[in-house]
């Protein structure tokens, strides 16, 4: 007399499908690392940006030819004159040059 239940045995292919789709996917993300890193280490300048990969240093020129470097967004930008110091950012919000206004919209400051 059996006082077990005997367990029904499950589909072996599935199971065996599923493991090997999820190897799969592991393989693929750690291909995709290490081409990353690869990337990276190379240093020959040529990693593509992501989609919302921003530029190291934007800046900004004013119609009189000055150039700044700009950080920050809208309300909270800052600019730099050109191979001024990091402790000297502009403190108004013209431009040192010809006093014309910087820009303070969320789309006018970072020229590419």
């Amino acid at each position: 007399m059996r006082l077990r239940k005997t367990k029904k045995k499950k589909n072996e292919t599935a199971r065996r499908a599923g493991l090997a789709a999820v190897a799969a996917g592991l393989m693929a993300a750690i291909a995709g690392v290490l081409g990353r890193r690869r990337g990276a280490a190379s240093g020959d300048g040529s990693r593509r940006g992501g989609r919302f990969r921003r530029e190291k240093h934007p800046t900004y020129e004013c119609e009189c030819g000055q150039a700044y470097r700009v950080t920050g967004v809208d309300r909270h930008r800052v600019y730099w004159p050109e191979g001024a110091d990091t402790a000297e950012p502009v403190l108004g919000d013209t431009c040192v040059s010809c006093d014309r206004p910087l820009p303070a919209g969320h789309d006018t400051a970072v020229a590419g």
